[in-house]
């Protein structure tokens, strides 16, 4: 089938509506199922798992491993946030920042030059802290 003519089912609207609900924050999926039951919602974990991993496929949801790599991550972000040249990830909240920088372009140049290393601007992700640390 096209990508045009995707059937959504009653399931993945309500993973991509409580996605949105999350503020640009990054849920594994335990975190994500523990969201959806404060909802009073119920799916299963494994219809869970194939709506964030469509979601991912037609580009509606970022995915990312953590930082350690043990878990994948999911996060709504629009089109035009997905097409920043880089992207901020707190380590404590789970907050997606979109990396806009003029001084991208620098850092990317020198590390072509100077390493031998081109980066894929698209899937440049920084861990970090964000202002939530100010909370603490």
């Amino acid at each position: 089938m096209s990508e045009r003519g995707r059937y959504r089912t009653k399931q993945q609207e309500i993973i991509l509506n409580c996605l949105k609900k999350q503020e640009s924050r990054f849920l594994t999926v335990e975190q994500f199922m523990d969201r959806l039951r404060e909802e009073g919602v119920h799916v299963g974990q494994t219809t869970i798992y194939r709506g964030l991993e469509r979601l991912a496929e037609d580009g509606e949801v970022m995915k990312l491993p953590s930082e350690d790599g043990s878990r994948i991550r999911y996060c709504y972000a629009d089109k035009e946030e997905l097409g920043k040249p880089g992207k901020l990830v707190c380590l404590r909240c789970g907050r997606f920042i979109p990396l806009e920088c003029s001084r991208l372009d620098d850092l990317f140049r020198h590390i072509c030059e100077e390493h031998g290393f081109e980066l894929d601007k698209r899937h440049m992700v920084l861990y970090g802290y964000c202002g939530c640390r100010k909370d603490e």
